[in-house]
């Protein structure tokens, strides 16, 4: 009896602790980790080594020194040499800046980079940085020739690698290498490069507009971003629209269904992920979207977007994640990215348009949107489908009017339609004037 009493009390002392700990318990520690691994849940989804893991150069320390990558490390050097136009100096004096701040740097990084010792650490950043640099100003701003006998294959991939989430620098590291290699066209440089690789459709008139004398004026790349990944997806979701509380019932499925309606699909002009445009036009509306192009490199770009908005400390981050669920809700089928891509909205370089809608559908699944995001076009969109009066009026267009005869044939059906009340409307009108002729007559010669 004395041992159940005493077990008794045991678990009340117990439950006492677990009481206080409750009001005790304190926000965990702020983590100062900015370029992070990619999520469990990510990796779980998808093919790992394929879309999150470079395939021809490692930046930064979660990857370094895989032997697979080693036939382009051997480049570093020589790309750092040429970028500093030999200057032994600059590399010294760059070197020792880097080892200043290096504890600062390795805080960037999860606590799985122990075996790099600081010097090895260092070596790294300057080399990855002074990669990074030449690449964008000698081989994609200049379009030069001399690519160092890196291969085309080899530079189509290091382009790719740059964007992964597991293999980036701190932005600081190449702002350093900036100030031994002066160019008041560096940030520029870099938002053209940034800018062209999923809004490649555009390059041109970005160049033309970024070449003009008041290009300057915004060349500024803000001193917050921690990475290039982070300053693609900022550059992608410039402008914000998050709206009014949304609707928890959309019953529009895709693309055909709201052409079905009279919505018709438009690029936009501002080219920001995170903002769509509905407006309405009498019975019929129109539906900006901001256009991408699709081709081999867009897949794991947007699952390292996704994967580095999961990360992000700030909660409404993830619009890029939102913009690939609205797209995977717009396409069921290849003909949704028919009609999308002849708009003007996705410049399909994959291949086949069955290809594009697949790959939405692939990367959309079990992604959690922003509630907020788009809300209000949301809204608006799906008020115009209920529509009964817009819905009658598409039918009426797509039954009658979806071939040349058929419009014809209409034209002569309400032609026909037309002549006859007017031939009714003088008949029975005629045959009243009659009627009251004869009336004015016998009241005119009746004699009583």
């Amino acid at each position: 009896m004395t041992g159940v009493v005493d077990d008794t009390r045991t678990i009340e002392d117990s439950n006492e602790d677990w009481f206080r700990s409750i009001f005790k318990a304190e926000s965990p520690p702020s983590c100062t980790t900015q370029i992070h691994r990619v999520p469990m849940i990510l990796k779980e989804h998808m093919d790992h080594d394929k879309y999150y893991v470079p395939k021809v150069v490692s930046l930064g320390p979660y990857h370094y020194g895989k032997p697979n990558l080693e036939p382009v490390e051997r480049f570093k050097p020589l790309y750092t040499n040429k970028l500093v136009k030999g200057n032994q100096d600059s590399i010294r004096n760059l070197y020792h800046s880097l080892a200043k701040m290096v504890h600062t740097l390795r805080g960037y990084y999860e606590d799985d980079i122990d075996h790099l010792s600081d010097d090895e650490f260092t070596r790294m950043m300057l080399l990855d940085a002074c990669f990074i640099l030449y690449i964008i100003a000698h081989m994609f701003s200049n379009n030069e020739t001399d690519t160092l006998s890196l291969k085309s294959h080899q530079i189509m991939f290091v382009q790719q690698d740059m964007f992964l989430l597991e293999n980036q620098i701190p932005y600081r590291v190449l702002t350093e290498v900036m100030k031994f290699v002066p160019d008041e066209t560096w940030d520029l440089k870099i938002k053209q490069f940034i800018d062209d690789n999923i809004l490649a459709g555009e390059r041109h008139k970005r160049r033309s507009k970024a070449n003009s004398p008041n290009s300057h004026l915004d060349n500024k790349i803000p001193t917050t971003i921690n990475h290039l990944l982070e300053l693609l997806q900022t550059r992608l979701t410039k402008e914000k629209s998050l709206g009014r509380l949304p609707n928890d019932r959309y019953t529009f499925r895709n693309v055909n269904e709201l052409i079905e309606v009279g919505i018709h699909f438009k690029p936009s002009r501002n080219r920001s992920l995170a903002r769509i445009k509905f407006s309405k036009h009498g019975f019929f509306a129109n539906l900006e979207l901001p256009p991408i192009t699709v081709d081999d490199s867009t897949k794991p770009m947007l699952l390292n977007l996704v994967a580095y908005e999961m990360c992000s400390d700030d909660t409404n981050a993830s619009w890029v994640t939102s913009y690939i669920c609205l797209l995977d809700s717009l396409i069921d089928h290849s003909e949704d990215v028919k009609v999308l891509r002849k708009a003007g909205i996705l410049d399909n370089r994959l291949g086949s348009d069955e290809q594009v809608a697949q790959l939405f559908n692939e990367i959309g699944t079990d992604l959690v949107p922003n509630s907020f995001a788009y809300s209000d076009a949301r809204f608006d969109i799906q008020k115009h489908y209920e529509s009964k009066r817009n819905t009658w009026i598409s039918q009426l267009k797509h039954e009658y009017i979806k071939t040349p005869w058929a419009f014809v044939a209409l034209l002569v059906g309400l032609l026909g339609l037309f002549l006859s009340s007017v031939q009714t409307y003088f008949s029975v009108w005629g045959i009243q004037s009659h009627c009251d002729s004869f009336c004015l007559y016998l009241k005119k010669h009746h004699r009583p």
